[in-house]
């Protein structure tokens, strides 16, 4: 994708280079408003820092009509007090990847398919963001820093969207190194119990959470929270899991790869997920594959084909399956 101001990694104004540190600097002062108006006074305190010109407003016009004339003139809009950047916001490379990274942090719980595609984005957006060393300073400087953090954000997202999908192998170690960094995130650490559960077994999963357990009783006096305790019924269930009324197919499901991947993601983020389609589509094999490979504990399959009234349906579902996972394949 082509954007009208880059400062991820060479600084481009319509794809020309932007020489010079100060109007480098002033760009990425106001890429990093949002593309907002910026009072006069705030961008010579961003730009020169603590080393400011004796005639700031001057000074500022100056470099203003410099970036002008090497830029064009509508890089930069008088706005008021203040100057605005001449692109909107999805023209420049650093908002954008903030905007990507916001995306797929609010997807994760609802739409972990999209949350892994917008945090695959935001990365490859990213890909040859230069390093910032711990002293440099300055807007742009600053910037890329936060862009740095935006792709770290991006890496855990993709990793747990990655895990709630069932690629525990892809998502392990990622997930891994995250929680290192962020060990009291019970929710991140949850998505890691489960992929390392499927990778190395429930009990090296058990064992990692009973190191937490401990830690935070002797850090805090307390207990995990309930999202996590849910994470170890889970993982208790998993030595001892309950499959039932599932069909074992004699031949392989060929060709619907990309279906039973956006079912894994929807059964992970949806209490009821419906396969509809004509009759012979494949809806109820797709609906057993989904079954089988559940990483929950309690997974029952009720056949309701052969169901002629509603007051029959109570009678084919197991009363114990409250913690199951339900599937349910229906004609259009």
């Amino acid at each position: 994708m082509s954007f009208t101001l880059s400062l991820l990694g060479d600084v481009r104004w319509r794809q020309r280079p932007v020489v010079g540190d100060r109007p480098q600097a002033l760009l990425a002062a106001l890429a990093a408003r949002g593309c907002r108006p910026v009072p006069a006074s705030e961008l010579i305190e961003l730009v020169w820092g603590e080393e400011p010109p004796v005639n700031g407003p001057k000074s500022l016009q100056v470099l203003v009509s410099r970036t002008r004339s090497a830029c064009g003139a509508e890089v930069i809009a008088r706005d008021g007090a203040g100057y605005r950047l001449g692109a909107a916001p999805g023209e420049v490379d650093s908002v954008r990847l903030s905007e990507l990274v916001g995306q797929a942090v609010a997807a994760l719980d609802q739409d972990a398919a999209l949350a892994a595609e917008r945090a695959r984005q935001a990365r490859a957006l990213a890909d040859g963001l230069p390093a910032v060393t711990g002293d440099s300073a300055g807007p742009l400087a600053k910037l890329r820093r936060a862009a740095a953090a935006d792709v770290d954000a991006a890496r855990v997202i993709q990793a747990r969207a990655s895990s709630r999908m069932g690629a525990h192998g892809a998502a392990l170690p990622a997930l891994e190194a995250a929680c290192a960094g962020r060990p009291d995130d019970e929710s991140l650490l949850a998505d890691l119990l489960r992929s390392e559960a499927a990778v190395r077994g429930p009990a090296a999963a058990l064992e990692r959470y009973e190191r937490y357990r401990r830690g935070l009783r002797e850090r805090l006096g307390t207990d995990p929270g309930e999202l996590l305790r849910r994470a170890h019924r889970e993982l208790l269930a998993l030595d001892r899991p309950v499959r039932r009324g599932l069909r074992y197919d004699a031949t392989a499901l060929i060709g619907r790869d990309g279906d039973l991947k956006r079912l894994r993601a929807l059964t992970a983020s949806s209490r009821v997920v419906s396969i509809v389609g004509p009759g012979g589509l494949g809806k109820t094999r797709l609906a057993h594959a989904i079954a089988r490979d559940a990483a929950v504990p309690v997974v029952y399959v009720a056949e309701l084909a052969g169901v002629s009234s509603a007051d029959d349906v109570v009678g084919e579902v197991d009363p114990c399956s409250a913690s199951a996972t339900r599937f349910r394949a229906a004609g259009s």
